[in-house]
């Protein structure tokens, strides 16, 4: 069949030369020098006279380290706020403590229209402050301030465990201003049972 093929595509089919011989550069395996292995005998010795390495911390350790410094820091950063704290510095803060409670653990989404309509059921509102980060941005809790302690009261009694906007909030009377020796959660103070310990020591209500 080839034979009627024509020159050019014979040409593909043409073998080619065959490789040179090149001769190896490395002798045969079995040629090879072997390499000459002692004992260790002749280093006990200097391992008996070396002075003792550093100690290579494991993953584990790093670990408990990292863990053990971070809660350092926290204490530290904890007593740092407590000898600075003074709630009644605060510019920002309502004008009556006694007549002031706050509203926690409210939505993010929630408006001060939303908090005066629920809180002015129980009494007239002096003002609202909803407290925000440097960022602008809701906190989740509020000041409410009443023209009477009565009606404060009276708020603080009924209003805790309801919702607004279909969550459950918590309130409580101002006690930054009105209780001495008062700590807010951040510095270890506080009312609140969801943060003691262990899942099975937290609550996991609030109020």
């Amino acid at each position: 069949m080839t034979s009627k093929l024509p020159p050019e595509l014979l040409q593909l089919f043409t073998p080619r030369p065959p490789l040179k011989h090149v001769k190896p550069t490395d002798c045969p395996p079995d040629q090879h020098p072997a390499p000459k292995v002692t004992g260790i005998g002749a280093y006990l010795s200097e391992l008996l006279t070396a002075p003792p390495g550093e100690p290579i911390e494991t993953p584990q350790q790093r670990k408990e380290r990292q863990k053990a410094e971070r809660a350092l820091q926290a204490r530290d950063n904890v007593m740092r706020g407590i000898s600075t704290w003074d709630p009644s510095l605060n510019l920002q803060a309502t004008e009556d403590p006694y007549k002031t409670i706050i509203v926690a653990r409210l939505h993010y989404d929630v408006t001060e229209k939303d908090i005066r309509e629920k809180f002015e059921a129980y009494g007239d509102i002096v003002s609202i402050k909803m407290v925000k980060d440097m960022e602008g941005n809701f906190r989740g809790y509020a000041f409410i301030e009443y023209a009477h302690e009565s009606d404060m009261r009276e708020a603080f009694r009924s209003a805790d465990g309801t919702r607004i906007l279909g969550r459950r909030i918590v309130v409580d009377v101002e006690r930054g201003r009105t209780v001495k020796g008062w700590l807010p959660r951040k510095f270890g103070g506080g009312l609140g049972g969801t943060r003691i310990g262990s899942k099975e020591q937290n609550q996991q209500q609030p109020g």
